[in-house]
């Protein structure tokens, strides 16, 4: 009896080594701050690739639960950030000119205020995209997760001047049915 509890733990203990050693750590294989001088108004926006992990993927507890996480404009970027996982990273940031609040008696060209939009793509090892989110970083109305869009597409190779369309990005909540797609059309530029 000692002897197999004793073989049953050796065993557990050498099965949970190999198991540890072939979890990959997540690794970021580009980064760049350099930010776009914005697009002009009613231009396509150009989402530039800002960062590229492997072993990794999406931190769904903070997408599922956005609006507890989003506290500043800070937090907002960590929200996005990758996770250790097994597939592809990509992160767009889509820097553009846009109308902001417009109240009554306010001039137009003082409504036209700098954006930047955030696109974060998971791929498997084809860089078939599995999973997509894009998020307006200014948002400012509640519930912020109101302007959080998924794409409900799959198995989509992800190539450099894909436009966004093409990703068929929903509202993950809405009100109103007939305002739930994503208006917007961008590149993706990986290079």
């Amino acid at each position: 009896m000692r002897l197999s509890l004793l073989l049953f733990s050796l065993l557990n203990i050498i099965s949970s080594g190999i198991c540890s050693c072939q979890t990959k750590k997540l690794q970021t294989v580009y980064s760049s701050q350099q930010t776009d001088l914005p697009t002009e108004l009613n231009e396509v926006q150009i989402y530039r690739l800002t960062k590229k992990a492997i072993h990794a993927n999406f931190d769904m507890s903070k997408l599922n639960n956005f609006d507890e996480y989003r506290k500043d404009s800070i937090s907002i970027r960590e929200i996005f950030e990758p996770l250790s996982g097994e597939y592809n990273y990509y992160q767009f940031i889509s820097t553009f000119k846009g109308l902001g609040m417009i109240f009554s008696g306010d001039d137009v060209k003082d409504s036209i205020k700098t954006f930047h939009d955030i696109l974060i793509i998971k791929t498997n090892n084809e860089n078939k995209i599995i999973d997509a989110f894009q998020y307006t970083l200014a948002w400012a109305e509640q519930p912020f997760r109101y302007d959080l869009y998924r794409s409900s597409v799959t198995d989509l190779p992800l190539t450099d001047g894909m436009d966004i369309s093409t990703l068929k990005f929903t509202r993950t909540e809405f009100w109103d049915a007939k305002d739930k797609l994503l208006k917007e059309s961008g590149i993706i530029k990986l290079k």
